[in-house]
């Protein structure tokens, strides 16, 4: 069985999680509050995900690599001081219709180095490590003073529907 995660979102409403897109149907003042997470990138909500002919916000993501190794290593690295206690859905991935769900690559800045693969042609435990363009993105943003993208360069799987997560396991970090 091969699980991926998707953080508990504050104020969650419901056992469904849904694509921003679809958000104001559930309360518009979450979606505005998702928005927020986008200020100064709101190029990346008008990206079109390739093989589901969609937006990047009309599908929920998800990560195939647990949370607490990327916070992790940011505790390793000096970036934070502590692993936040954080709470995840830890989901079956055979939940997901597979027509439905792809796996999003990218391993350097710009859409042009980005690729999509279906996720039936991905063997999930392939990805349950950081990329290495991940930890040198990390390392690059020592000493900034500034606190990196958390999930920059990992894989995302990215699922046009909503999932029902009533029965899924929750997880602390």
């Amino acid at each position: 069985m091969s699980y991926i995660y998707h953080a508990v979102p504050e104020n969650f409403i419901g056992n469904i999680l849904v694509p921003l897109n679809e958000m104001h149907n559930l309360d518009d003042s979450l979606k505005a509050k998702y928005l927020e997470k986008y200020k100064g990138r709101e190029e990346i909500l008008k990206r079109r995900v390739p093989r589901l002919d969609c937006l990047w916000n009309d599908v929920v993501q998800f990560l195939p690599v647990h949370h607490r190794k990327v916070f992790e290593l940011q505790v390793e690295l000096g970036i934070i001081s502590e692993v936040p206690a954080y709470k995840f859905f830890e989901i079956d991935v055979d939940l997901l219709e597979l027509d439905m769900a792809v796996v999003f690559f990218k391993n350097k800045p710009k859409d042009d180095n980005s690729e999509v693969k279906s996720l039936e042609s991905v063997d999930l435990s392939t990805l349950d490590t950081i990329p290495e363009p991940t930890i040198a993105y990390f390392k690059s943003t020592i000493g900034s003073g500034e606190l990196p993208f958390n999930y920059q360069f990992i894989p995302h799987i990215l699922y046009k529907g909503s999932v029902d997560v009533s029965e899924q396991n929750i997880i602390t970090l």
